[in-house]
């Protein structure tokens, strides 16, 4: 083997080395990154079965603030972007509304 074969031989043997390493590190960087994504999505499944639950409690909370005008539930509702207005009753002199359609309404030109 010449001097040049051999300095060229080593040279192949050091970056195969090398990208060994690399890999080795990029393997592990990956099972790491792996783990974390697995985790997030368990977390994204168990809110989304939680959703429901979570929508009939902010629910009745709400309906609990708004029949007794309490302000420290709706402040903390409020605290975390909640917010919910109280429907008035109609009241018995108003006129109801007609489920007629207004004259002219169904006709085309």
């Amino acid at each position: 083997m010449t001097r040049a074969q051999f300095w060229i031989s080593s040279a192949a043997g050091a970056a195969c080395l090398a990208l060994a390493i690399a890999n080795f590190v990029l393997a592990r960087a990956n099972l790491a990154a792996q783990a974390e994504v697995n985790a997030r999505q368990q977390y994204v499944q168990q809110s989304v079965q939680l959703e429901g639950l979570y929508r009939e409690l902010v629910r009745a909370l709400a309906e609990l603030a708004a029949r007794g005008s309490d302000e420290q539930v709706r402040t903390m509702l409020a605290g975390h972007g909640i917010t919910y207005t109280v429907n008035v009753a109609a009241s018995p002199a108003a006129p109801a509304a007609s489920a007629m359609p207004p004259a002219g309404a169904g006709k085309r030109r």
